[in-house]
């Protein structure tokens, strides 16, 4: 190799590292979704984004069906850890899409678990040092999981002393059974990606946050609307210093509310409320709103959100005296939802807009961009790495 190949290859090499993220894969329960993004001249954009859609069907629901509640989160993770059950599902879909090598470079992932798989949790302790805190902080969450602390990986650090009350220190924690954590890694190697970092969603959110908001000072309620579980994420200076798990504002739970009402399945009623029109499923007749049951049951799921939004608010300003957000942040599955941010403003007063990156909307015209929003905060943190 001649001195000018060599030094071409060096530069490229810099330049493919500092301005391409690693590909960020969110595994949820009900779907997979992977992005990567680009930095350039300080700007992000998307590259690439993948969506696969119930990897591994219940037998019982028949394939491309969405699974109900009842099989429960952890026993959940039995489709993604299982090393048969993943070979089998996700394996024939990476084989199947022929040009998913083209469409991300490099081998290098993050990856988090959705629907509450991963534990995070928040914590207030009589301890202004991280070493005196962390074996409290790990032995709570064992004796929550039922397992030995030795048993789990557990990263905590403390968050921002905004967040702090009285003389206690704030802080976060991230775990995950060691087994599972190394089964995830095992099995994302048998797919070609080499995963570097395990993130929880919380995490994601900050960063996919901070992305999109310039203005890292000012506090941003991101929302993170999933299948199993909505995750609300107060973020400040590119960090969560509060987070809330709302089970029952899950997309499943107005999925299943459509699908008693319609009498079809649970994929039916999906197709339902992200293809109704926008103009039929939210306008201003009042005899539209008791006429559409669809209506009925969308509204009543963002209206039980805008309460747990409101509770989350009143909590900071009570508790921590944190001033409110200046807007709210939508992503995730239920982005679909048709106008969801222009019916939460109207619903919380509070200027509310879903995640995108506007580099990127000329690229991917009408995808909702907002449900890859954690996958996109994970392929960011490439350029945290040393």
């Amino acid at each position: 190799m001649n001195a000018a190949l060599s030094l071409f290859n060096q530069f490229n090499t810099r330049w493919f590292q500092r301005s391409v993220g690693w590909t960020g894969i969110e595994i949820g329960c009900h779907e997979v979704k992977m992005a990567q993004v680009c930095k350039l001249d300080g700007r992000w954009s998307l590259s690439s984004i993948w969506t696969i859609e119930n990897p591994v069907p219940y037998a019982s629901e028949g394939k491309g069906s969405l699974p109900d509640r009842t099989h429960g989160i952890r026993a959940s993770f039995d489709w993604m850890a299982g090393a048969d059950v993943f070979k089998n599902g996700l394996t024939q879909f990476f084989t199947e899409a022929d040009n998913l090598n083209a469409l991300f470079q490099g081998k290098k992932c993050a990856a988090t678990l959705s629907d509450g798989m991963i534990d995070y949790r928040e914590l207030d302790l009589p301890f202004s040092d991280l070493d005196d805190a962390y074996p409290v902080i790990s032995s709570e969450v064992a004796f929550d999981m039922e397992c030995d602390p030795n048993e789990l990986i557990t990263d905590c650090w403390r968050l921002p002393k905004s967040r702090s009350r009285n003389e206690s220190s704030a802080y976060a924690a991230v775990s995950l059974k060691c087994a599972e954590a190394e089964q995830l890694s095992k099995n994302l190697l048998t797919l070609g990606y080499d995963c570097q970092v395990i993130d929880a969603v919380p995490c994601a959110i900050a960063r996919a946050t901070q992305m999109m908001i310039q203005d890292n000072e000012s506090i941003t309620l991101a929302i993170d609307l999933g299948y199993n579980q909505s995750t609300i994420t107060m973020v400040q200076n590119d960090q969560p210093i509060l987070t809330r798990s709302l089970r029952s504002c899950s997309l499943i739970s107005l999925l299943e509310g459509i699908a008693r009402i319609f009498e079809v399945s649970l994929s039916d009623a999906q197709t339902l409320l992200f293809q109704h029109p926008a103009n039929d499923l939210f306008n201003d007749s009042e005899q539209e709103e008791f006429s559409n049951p669809l209506r009925q049951r969308t509204d009543a799921f963002l209206h039980a959100l805008s309460y747990e939004i409101n509770k989350t608010l009143e909590y900071s300003r009570r508790l921590l005296h944190s001033v409110a957000p200046e807007r709210i942040l939508l992503m995730g599955a239920g982005v679909k939802i048709p106008r969801i941010a222009i019916v939460l403003e109207q619903k919380t007063s509070i200027p509310t807009q879903v995640w995108c990156m506007e580099s990127s909307l000329g690229q991917w015209g009408s995808r909702p961009l907002g449900s890859f929003a954690i996958a996109a905060g994970l392929s960011s943190l490439a350029w945290d790495a040393p």
